[in-house]
């Protein structure tokens, strides 16, 4: 009889030498993961640098790591590099937050009358097809060259896709949950607000790291129609004055930028849908 315990012992012990084994594992892989990502990029630097050093490519053309480094540090300097960040990550995030925001109000709008959702799918599905950049230059005429025609443009590209990807996840939403809290008396906001809305979360989740990475083209192509600042206003600067550091040097800001955006959404998902944390 007294073998059991020791047994279970044992047993328990085991497993939790094994889980051990197995969280030193995942973590060394992340190490490993990380590492390779680093060396890539690493590589990726050393060659583009060392191809232009040697002259297999025109640094006029495709500039070089070092003269990036100095436009960077140049622009930090005096000033210029905060300036336009600040203005384009401004413009990106209310694009993104009024272009979710109203697209899920729109999507509840849809759910809560079928009326409503069968009048207006086509011509959601039809504004949704629609190139959006084609609607930059009414923007322009209609708001002016000015910050709010380029939050306009960063409106307009996030919010049919936030539309249709969360009125679907509402209209999926579990029926049987819904009869169950009908047979309990639960009004229709009841039923939304307890049933419908948290099993879209995950799927409005997912939207927002879609959202934020079509705001930020958005906000982008906009400074490109017509803006005086904004890293994309610097991209057309350095193109038309053939100062392809500063071109470059905007694009890896604005990788960075949608780098950092995407893990903050990724943040996001692991505090609302924490059983995808693994």
């Amino acid at each position: 009889m007294s073998a059991a315990p020791s047994d279970g012992f044992l047993t328990r012990g085991a497993l939790s030498e094994r889980h051990a084994r197995h969280l030193r594992s995942l973590r060394l892989r992340q190490i490993w993961v990380i590492a390779t990502q680093i060396a890539i990029m690493a590589v990726f630097l050393g060659l583009w640098q060392l191809a232009a050093s040697r002259g297999w490519i025109d640094p006029f053309i495709t500039s070089e790591p070092s003269a990036v480094a100095r436009t960077m540090a140049e622009l930090i300097q005096d000033g210029t590099l905060g300036y336009h960040t600040a203005i384009t990550v401004a413009e990106t995030l209310i694009g993104f937050l009024v272009g979710t925001v109203l697209g899920i109000i729109i999507a509840g709008s849809l759910w809560w009358s079928d009326f409503l959702s069968d009048v207006t799918d086509p011509y959601i599905v039809v504004l949704n097809a629609t190139p959006k950049m084609a609607l930059g230059p009414v923007f322009i005429v209609w708001l002016g060259a000015t910050m709010t025609a380029v939050v306009a443009l960063a409106v307009s590209i996030s919010l049919f896709v936030t539309i249709l990807s969360v009125y679907s996840a509402f209209r999926q939403s579990d029926r049987d949950k819904l009869v169950v809290v009908a047979s309990f008396g639960a009004s229709k906001w009841q039923s939304f607000i307890k049933v419908v809305f948290p099993s879209a979360v995950p799927t409005i989740v997912a939207t927002l790291k879609v959202n934020i990475g079509l705001s930020l083209i958005g906000a982008i192509v906009g400074e490109f129609l017509a803006a005086n600042a904004g890293l994309g206003y610097l991209i057309i600067y350095g193109q038309n004055i053939f100062n392809m550091s500063l071109v470059m040097t905007s694009l890896v800001i604005l990788t960075v930028i949608a780098g950092l955006m995407y893990y903050a959404v990724a943040l996001l998902e692991r505090y609302f849908v924490p059983w995808r944390r693994d």
